[in-house]
Parts: structure tokens; sequence; C-alpha cells
């Protein structure tokens, strides 16, 4: 690939800008000053990419990777959208992390005022097999709701219900699974399907509003107990290999 556009992806800023950087000879790969920018490059994850703050003389020296892969715990009152006329958006939050780049996209969504676990990556391949309906990926939450959880509603809930879908307008049959009851109005529950609102749908079907909706689970994630509402995380090599499995692809070095 190209020097300017593995720099431009390993350090989140521009294109542009990463030539103007290269062009003042301030990157550095594995400690060798290149100046470049349409240079092709073959580098492996222990490649080094070295970036010189000429202010301050600082290095910030990062690997290399094919693709990113982050985590964050997405806070209310934010849409999960690249651009919003009238939301903030799940990417102005992932840009106050140290974790922003402009090539991530979120897998999934989650409304805007769902909160928890909410995964990023810039493999698009593997971004569509978490998202497709053939693939099955379990999605797990903390549900409070503003009526007491009984036996029958757990009941309904596991047989399932049908709701319109809104993409296809056609009836789909949902249901929830591995349902954990906590105190009186608070339930854990598994869901696969991953219709638009459709744990809200579910539960106003059966005259129970949703107050509390968040996320802790998908796929082999969890939502990490340190990370913070509003912060994120990059994923481990191990974690990633996890995810890559769980939908039958192989993790690319």
């Amino acid at each position: 690939e190209r020097l300017d556009k593995l720099v431009s992806h390993t350090f989140g800023i521009t294109r542009s800008t990463a030539r103007k950087l290269l062009t003042k000879g301030l990157v550095r790969l594995d400690g060798k000053k290149v100046l470049k920018a349409s240079k092709l490059v073959s580098l492996d994850q222990n490649t080094q990419i070295q970036l010189l703050n000429p202010d301050t003389g600082k290095i910030d020296s990062r690997s290399w990777r094919r693709h990113d892969h982050v985590v964050l715990n997405k806070p209310k009152a934010c849409v999960t959208a690249q651009h919003d006329p009238r939301h903030r958006t799940v990417i102005d939050v992932l840009k106050q992390t140290s974790h922003y780049k402009p090539r991530l996209r979120p897998v999934g969504r989650l409304d805007l005022d769902t909160t928890g676990l909410l995964f990023f990556t810039s493999d698009g391949e593997l971004l569509h097999r978490l998202t497709h309906p053939d693939h099955h990926v379990p999605k797990r939450y903390m549900v409070t709701t503003e009526k007491p959880i009984t036996d029958t509603l757990i009941t309904k809930m596991e047989e399932g219900m049908e709701l319109k879908d809104p993409r296809s307008g056609r009836l789909k049959h949902v249901s929830a699974s591995d349902m954990e009851v906590f105190g009186e109005f608070s339930v854990r529950l598994t869901i696969h399907e991953g219709m638009n609102r459709q744990i809200r749908r579910m539960f106003a079907t059966l005259a129970n509003e949703v107050l509390e909706l968040s996320r802790i689970e998908m796929g082999p994630l969890g939502l990490p107990d340190e990370l913070a509402v509003g912060e994120a995380i990059a994923l481990c090599d191990e974690r990633v290999q996890q995810v890559y499995h769980s939908v039958d692809l192989k993790h690319p070095v």
C-alpha cells in the first residue's frame, strides 16, 4: 500500500496531512526516515511507524495494523451514525478518545438512548458478517422496565412474537433467550435478530415500557467493567481473533 495511506490509517489523520509530514521528514519506518508519499510498502504487524513532533521533539511510535478494532461504551443521547444534523453521533464520542481513526465504522446500531457495547472495525467483510442475519450473532442486554418482570412475560418473550421489519415491511418472528431476572424490574436477555428497536418493541407489545437498555455483550465480546461510559478501548490480538472466528473468517495478518 502507499505510504501516505498507511500513515493516515495508523495515526488517524488525513492523507494530505500525512503527505505533508512525510515531505517534512517527520515520519520513520522502524527508525528510518521516509519521504516519498507514493512509495509502495509491505508491512507486517511488527513494523513500527514513528511520527516526530517538531515542537516537542517527542516521537509517537505505533505498531502497524491492517485493520483497527475498537469497543466504545456508548453513552445516551447520541445516534449510531457518521453524521447527523440534530444529534451528537457515536463518531463524535469516539473522536474524544485516543482510539478514533477515520476508517472505523460502527458494527450494527444502538438507538439514541441505548447505552453499552458498540464495536467498531475498519474491516468491511468482518462488519458485513457480524451484521448479516445468517450468522446469528448473539447480542446480550440488560433491561430495566416500568412494570415488574413476570413469569408470563418471560414465557411470551422466549416463545417470540411477530414484529414488522422496518426495512422490508414484512412481519418477522423474533424472540429472546437466556433471560435472567434481577429484582422485580430488571432482566438480562439475548437476541439474535437485531431488528431496529427490537427489545423496546417486544416489551411494548406486552404492555411494559423499557426505561433503561444497555448492551453488555456481542458475540465473543463483553463490555469491560473498567470501561467508563464514553470511553473506548482497542481490542487485543487474541480477542480480535475470537471475533473473526465467530463468523468463520480468517484473521488477516
